[in-house]
């Protein structure tokens, strides 16, 4: 494997009322395509902080991000346009969906946005929608369906344009236990079917024991433990 995703020295700062709050405080951290992590840590050590610099979110203070081994500070517009819809995909612990779209037409949406055709958009999200259990739910709407299957469109919907990297942010923290363990092991078979990397931000520690590998963020810093 080759390398997708890698940090130098990475720097974020906040500044309310005139005090400096320094979030992540040189972050070095890389990992392979295809490969699934798992960041766990506590509250306010700076996960989601950090994966929102590397979605292209927010921008560092300071440090540099490099995708396939160029630096995200270098994008131009273009570029930084493609990263976000063709380079990642975001999965956020709230689904997001569409009240007025089916589940269907809410996966189709990244990929009405980059130009597919409906036939090239249906036909893949019919196919994501059963990857993740979902075929019989189609023309469901948001308000047809349960948590646990609101989460997996928002899923399939982040694969629609074929992301190299999967960016999911506590993406069972709305979920009961049940569902969490159902989505534990999807993250795991589409990992193995697509061959995509997910970087996920996490505090369940049955989902941070499928990954293939954790690290946690403790103080602004990244530990890596296998």
């Amino acid at each position: 494997m080759s390398s997708l995703l890698q940090t130098v020295d990475l720097r974020r700062v906040f500044f309310e009322t005139g005090e400096q709050l320094e979030i992540l405080k040189g972050v070095n951290f890389s990992m392979e395509e295809g490969e699934l992590v798992a960041l766990t840590g506590s509250s306010g050590s700076g996960k989601s902080t950090f994966l929102n610099l590397v979605g292209m979110l927010d921008t560092p203070t300071s440090g540099e991000i490099l995708f396939k081994g160029k630096p995200l500070s270098k994008f131009n517009s273009d570029e930084r346009d493609t990263y976000h819809r063709f380079k990642v995909g975001f999965v956020f612990q709230f689904h997001h969906l569409l009240s007025e779209f089916t589940a269907i037409e809410n996966v189709c949406v990244p990929g009405r946005i980059v130009g597919l055709s409906e036939k090239e958009c249906r036909e893949r999200g019919e196919m994501l929608l059963e990857t993740v259990g979902l075929k019989d739910r189609l023309k469901h709407l948001p308000r047809e369906l349960s948590g646990g299957e609101r989460q997996r469109i928002a899923i399939a919907r982040a694969l629609m344009n074929h992301p190299d990297l999967v960016l999911a942010d506590e993406p069972s923290g709305n979920l009961d236990e049940a569902n969490s363990a159902k989505l534990n092991e999807l993250f795991g078979e589409l990992n193995e079917t697509f061959k995509q990397a997910f970087l996920i931000v996490t505090h369940d520690e049955k989902l941070a024991s499928f990954a293939k590998r954790r690290v946690v963020m403790h103080n602004g810093l990244i530990q890596d433990i296998g």
